[in-house]
């Protein structure tokens, strides 16, 4: 078997539903969409399958093998990125084990369609790098929670696994469907990924044709307007009609199936949506018709606004000069949100649904994972990135009156001066970032030379929120999102022994020079440590 031969397999673990890609460096054009999975009968055909649990004596169901009518464990990917004292359980679970569970799920089934196709011996055999994409709002405590629970249901082990934002990974693969006259250099798009939770948005600029490549050019923007807030705006509007007492768990499932099927081709100008009832209601032939003007203001109405402002202000944030909008996503194939957004927006603006636009969050994350083994596979890429926080680290430096706050500075033994505890930010929100060129941070570290005072060997890192510039301190809203550990065993003698020597307070150091290195990626940051020349990171936690 040729070396170069490997798998890459793309999770799209989506809110209301889930699907599965994979392509062979091999055959980089040939991508397989995963579409056959186990059902309550035999097998169901989809290009998705419902992001679904139930707890049973025997263990799990997921997906198509919950039965209509049973009670399911739903929306747990949202709870994800909530603070852990709200996310409460469900059937005795956290978010975190239930999204083990259901990727555990799609592993053994994903394993089991593999092997049918090569053989059990190949697919243990072949090498596998794997890509999960995450909403590009997420938190980095969310992605790495996504990350985490991907690796621990079996996609990781010797295998790799990349973040990707859901946003990006649709522009890798639409930007194929894009007409000649927008895929021009200069010219810009906004990309709306419309899913079951989160709506994502981010503009892109064409930097380059031939080979093409395209850049970032806002901040992206999102919210949690997805097509499972309709389902939550309908249960309430059921709830409000006949009360919570009528309106079980039981009653709300067989309900919000109906509603899932009717949703996907609503119209304001279509059917209502009939829904059998109990005769205890009293209603005729036990039919609880929703009045479309019910539907359309009090259901739709409120959620198209939502999405609609996202894609203003992503017009209004690249200046206006945006040629074309693209809805991809589940809920971004909905002809009535297309009606909506064409109506809203400024006149000359496409509003393009790229065929297949449901699975082209899963397409283009093969695409970002064929790309990362090697550029020439991938058929489009990323020039820059536009950081949506701003990300630094503390270090100690001398007070300066004019830059700092007074009641920041503290006196230093081991300096013999004023200090202060200074944020530097090596990735600030906003700017644009270079792919594969990493921002750097110089600093010194000193070592003592007798180790029996301990140095200090971790640096943490702090994001930053905030629209204005990034403060120069630690403010209420400057969060830490990772601890980078260093190993100074792995500076060499001779690093230590060619150092300045200085002696501060009651200890001598070596005082070496260094960098901490952050680049900006689709979904997560990668740092590099080094000191005196050599590497001296092990792995953080971001």
């Amino acid at each position: 078997m040729s070396e170069e031969r490997r798998i890459v397999v793309s999770i799209d673990f989506g809110t209301t539903f889930s699907g599965v890609a994979w392509a062979e460096t091999t055959q980089p054009d040939v991508q397989h969409v995963l579409s056959d999975w186990p059902s309550v009968g035999s097998s169901q055909n989809s290009p998705k399958v419902p992001t679904e649990l139930r707890k049973i004596a025997t263990g799990w169901q997921w997906g198509f093998q919950i039965p209509k009518a049973a009670k399911r464990s739903r929306f747990f990917k949202l709870r994800l990125d909530e603070p852990p004292d709200t996310n409460a359980k469900t059937d005795g679970e956290s978010a975190q084990e239930l999204t083990r569970v259901y990727l555990s799920c799609l592993y053994a089934h994903f394993i089991s369609v593999l092997e049918g196709q090569m053989s059990p011996s190949v697919v243990q055999s072949t090498p596998m790098d794997v890509v999960v994409t995450v909403p590009a709002i997420w938190s980095n405590s969310a992605k790495q929670e996504t990350e985490k629970a991907a690796s621990l249901a079996g996609f990781g082990g010797e295998n790799k696994i990349r973040l990707i934002s859901e946003p990006e990974a649709a522009a890798l693969y639409t930007v194929k469907y894009l007409s000649p006259s927008v895929l021009q250099t200069g010219r810009r798009f906004v990309v709306c990924d419309a899913g079951g939770g989160t709506v994502d948005l981010i503009t892109y600029e064409v930097a380059k044709v031939q080979p093409l490549q395209m850049r970032e050019v806002t901040e992206g923007t999102g919210g949690k307007c997805g097509s499972s807030m309709l389902n939550m705006r309908f249960r309430r509007y059921l709830k409000q009609a006949h009360g919570d007492k009528y309106w079980t768990d039981e009653r709300l499932v067989i309900a919000l199936g109906d509603f899932e099927s009717f949703k996907k081709d609503f119209s304001p100008r279509g059917e209502p949506l009939t829904l059998k009832v109990d005769p205890s209601l009293g209603l005729r032939r036990n039919r609880f018709t929703i009045p479309q003007d019910d539907m359309t203001l009090k259901i739709w109405d409120p959620i198209m606004k939502d999405i609609i402002c996202l894609i203003n202000e992503q017009i209004s944030m690249a200046d206006e000069e945006v040629a074309a909008v693209v809805l991809v996503g589940g809920f971004g194939q909905s002809k009535y949100l297309k009606a909506r957004v064409r109506e809203a927006i400024i006149p000359g603006v496409r509003v393009l649904q790229p065929e297949n636009g449901v699975t082209a969050v899963v397409k283009g994350a093969v695409i970002y994972g064929l790309g990362n083994y090697q550029p020439a596979m991938a058929p489009v890429g990323i020039a820059s990135r536009v950081a949506r926080r701003s990300y630094g680290t503390c270090l100690l430096a001398k007070y300066d009156p004019a830059k700092h706050d007074r009641n920041e500075a503290f006196w230093s033994d081991k300096e013999e001066e004023w200090v202060v505890i200074e944020m530097c930010w090596f990735i600030r929100k906003g700017q644009s970032y270079p792919e594969g060129k990493p921002s750097k941070i110089e600093y010194q570290c000193d070592i003592p030379v007798f180790m029996g005072h301990k140095p200090q060997a971790d640096i943490e890192i702090f994001s930053n929120d905030d629209d204005r510039e990034a403060p120069i301190h630690i403010t209420g809203s400057t969060k830490r999102v990772a601890t980078l550990f260093l190993d100074l065993h792995k500076i060499p003698k001779s690093a230590k022994t060619s150092a300045k020597k200085k002696k501060m307070g009651w200890h001598r150091y070596y005082c070496l020079t260094g960098a901490i290195e952050a680049s900006y990626g689709s979904a997560m940051i990668t740092y590099t440590v080094k000191l005196g020349g050599s590497l001296a990171l092990l792995p953080n936690l971001q």
